[in-house]
């Protein structure tokens, strides 16, 4: 059978056509806004920071997951727009699979560890001064990459169908290996991080609410903290859970019905969906390190006030 007409079959005809439509304009915009976006935030941390903090590295190791998070869009343009046919290497497949799920859950980690090392920064600065030891932040960056890394495996072991490339295959061990691996992921790559995550802000909104600040201070200060943990937040959440959520249900499907194309045409488009939006946040990262950190701020204003004195000098 025509690898084609197994798309047009089951219970979602024109999933295919949705796929092309969905992902190729949201991967070509991710692409170009992530790239520049992250390249530049990359710029402003190593040449612009006179100083190392513990806020830095790991804002870096972001934007570095976050680089190469985007650098594997375009692969994925070029099969959906060449109608889902893969005509590399099936290693390379496997490869550019396997380093989109690292790189995502790298930055889940990353943005987790920023959360912890705001809440000690404003709710225990005294005692989290031992924790913020730039050394100590450098290795568990290291950590994150190779723990991430080695968890990631398996990917590498699962085949796509003949002639297809980021396709779940239809053979049930890949199946099962797939779901183990969205269990442990599911675990390990979000329930823990978000929970971390929600709990390490909403004590920091809490701190910032109940401490006993100037009267004309609050307006100002108070109320933009408070505004710029709502947006990281929101941010965070409309991402990442969704994505896994769906992704869940999806992948729960398929293995009694021991094919992908006989999952309900609602639950496939849903699973496009979430992941274009999970795939969105390599572009919403930047507005995370320009809301949460003043020193960027400053560093990206100085940058753009200067840029008018340059283009005179050339």
């Amino acid at each position: 059978m025509n690898d084609k007409n197994i798309l047009k079959n089951g219970s979602c005809e024109n999933i295919g056509n949705f796929k092309i439509n969905t992902y190729v304009p949201t991967y070509i915009i991710v692409f170009i806004f992530g790239f520049l976006e992250n390249l530049f935030c990359l710029y402003v941390f190593l040449k612009l920071y006179k100083k190392k903090t513990v806020f830095s590295i790991v804002m870096v190791n972001l934007t570095i997951s976050d680089l190469l998070f985007v650098c594997t869009l375009p692969w994925r343009v070029y099969y959906y727009y060449s109608k889902q046919v893969w005509i590399l290497s099936n290693y390379w497949c496997v490869f550019l699979t396997y380093a989109l799920y690292l790189n995502m859950y790298c930055s889940i980690y990353f943005l987790t560890l920023l959360s912890i090392l705001r809440y000690f920064a404003i709710v225990h600065p005294v005692k989290g001064l031992k924790y913020k030891n730039v050394k100590n932040v450098q290795i568990i960056c290291i950590a994150i990459w190779v723990s991430v890394g080695l968890t990631a495996i398996p990917f590498l072991g699962i085949g796509n169908k003949k002639k297809q490339c980021f396709e779940l295959s239809d053979k049930i061990m890949d199946i099962k290996i797939v779901l183990t691996m969205n269990s442990v992921a599911l675990v390990l790559g979000f329930i823990i991080p978000f929970f971390i995550f929600t709990v390490c802000y909403i004590l920091v909104a809490k701190s910032l609410l109940t401490s006993k600040p100037n009267r004309h201070k609050w307006n100002n200060s108070k109320k933009k903290a408070i505004a710029r943990i709502i947006v990281i937040l929101v941010i965070f959440i409309t991402g990442f859970p969704i994505y896994h959520i769906v992704r869940t249900i999806y992948l729960a499907e398929i293995l009694p019905k021991k094919n992908v194309s006989n999952v309900s045409c609602t639950m496939q488009k849903a699973a496009v969906a979430t992941l274009c939006r999970a795939v969105v946040n390599p572009c919403l990262d930047p507005l995370l390190y320009y809301f949460a950190a003043e020193t960027f701020r400053d560093k990206v204003r100085s940058t753009f006030k200067g840029c008018p004195t340059l283009m005179q000098q050339t």
